[in-house]
């Protein structure tokens, strides 16, 4: 990231919203996404903290051109979503603390949206930060994120306005744990969110299948030597327990990648075995994203998955305890109802 100073934003006028989404005198953070867009979104707030509007566009500043090179300055100006935290400041023309915390309340939205939705942006998305003055809106500093990968079984979904409004509480429930302190901390709840979040931009099948895999570890917590038992069993409170193939399937190719013997599913190129591991990898993910939204919009749970111990504690509860707690299980096959192997090409699976 690299601030510079005092580089006016003009806004498109054949767009509608114009400059509507910000006020003179106002700082602002905004994430500008270019994805599929079914319903309409106007301006509007979701939470004191998050804004969302589409539509709009931005025309960077011709030194922000030059800077950021052509191609990206024409993605940026693609964009058609915009996440967007704001505030109105006496000094809205200094970087400072108020930008920080516009930029965290923005980045919650993005990590709230990808938790809600298995949307992919068409390209890297970018957030913004500065504020408006005399009607010109200056770009303060820019920061990029790497694009999350497209599911090959949900081909690009649009990005729903029941989605965005489900984002903006996520966004703010992750806010809200932030300054809760449970005890023990918070640091395995947000290392396993992380998690998730980084591997949502991770390219390779296999990587991801092991990542996601962790992402669901991360929440059962297993003793050494009990690791595919614990996957198996422990997974019931999320799943249900008709799925203790899947679970013990899906955690031997997690052992193969974290050992380097990816070669037993990658050496000789079947089809209908490399479809199967696509079948896992979205049942995994979806499992995965499930889970975090459960944990993060009930603070009920907040205590109980928020640390490594209070992790053991939970799953030394009995099982009518946890279950109570936990609440519906989730069906992972509902991530495969868009599932056509039709439109799943050979080179999307890694052969020739």
């Amino acid at each position: 990231m690299q601030p510079l100073a005092h580089d006016a934003v003009t806004i498109d006028p054949s767009r509608r919203n114009s400059a509507s989404w910000i006020d003179d005198g106002q700082k602002y953070a905004v994430i500008a996404l270019s994805v599929k867009l079914d319903d309409p979104v106007p301006i509007q707030e979701m939470t004191p903290n998050h804004w969302a509007f589409a539509d709009a566009r931005f025309a960077m500043p011709t030194h922000w051109r030059e800077w950021l090179g052509t191609i990206r300055t024409e993605e940026v100006e693609d964009s058609n979503l915009f996440l967007l935290s704001k505030m109105r400041s006496d000094v809205p023309e200094v970087v400072d603390a108020e930008t920080a915390e516009l930029k965290r309340h923005a980045g919650h939205f993005y990590a709230g949206l990808l938790l809600a939705s298995p949307f992919s942006p068409a390209h890297k998305p970018v957030m913004l930060a500065g504020y408006r003055h005399r009607g010109e809106i200056n770009v303060r500093s820019q920061d990029d994120y790497d694009p999350a990968i497209p599911s090959m079984v949900r081909h690009y979904p649009p990005v729903t306005l029941a989605e965005l409004q489900l984002a903006a509480k996520i966004a703010s429930q992750i806010a809200a744990i932030e300054t809760a302190f449970p005890a023990g901390g918070h640091w395995r709840l947000f290392r396993v969110l992380h998690l998730y979040l980084e591997t949502r931009t991770i390219r390779d099948n296999m990587d991801r299948l092991h990542q996601y895999c962790r992402c669901i570890e991360g929440l059962i917590v297993s003793e050494p030597g009990q690791g595919r038992n614990r996957f198996k069993s422990r997974t019931e409170l999320f799943i249900g327990p008709r799925h203790h193939t899947l679970m013990g399937e899906a955690y031997d190719v997690r052992s193969d990648v974290e050992h380097l013997y990816e070669n037993k599913h990658l050496e000789v190129f079947d089809r209908v075995a490399r479809l199967e591991l696509v079948k896992k990898l979205e049942m995994l993910e979806y499992i995965a994203r499930s889970a975090l939204m459960r944990i993060l919009l009930d603070s009920k749970l907040w205590p109980h998955f928020a640390s490594t111990d209070a992790l053991k504690a939970f799953w030394a509860l009995s099982e009518n305890e946890r279950r109570t707690l936990w609440g519906a299980t989730i069906n992972p096959t509902d991530a495969l109802a868009d599932f056509d192997p039709r439109y799943i090409h050979d080179g999307q699976l890694g052969g020739p």
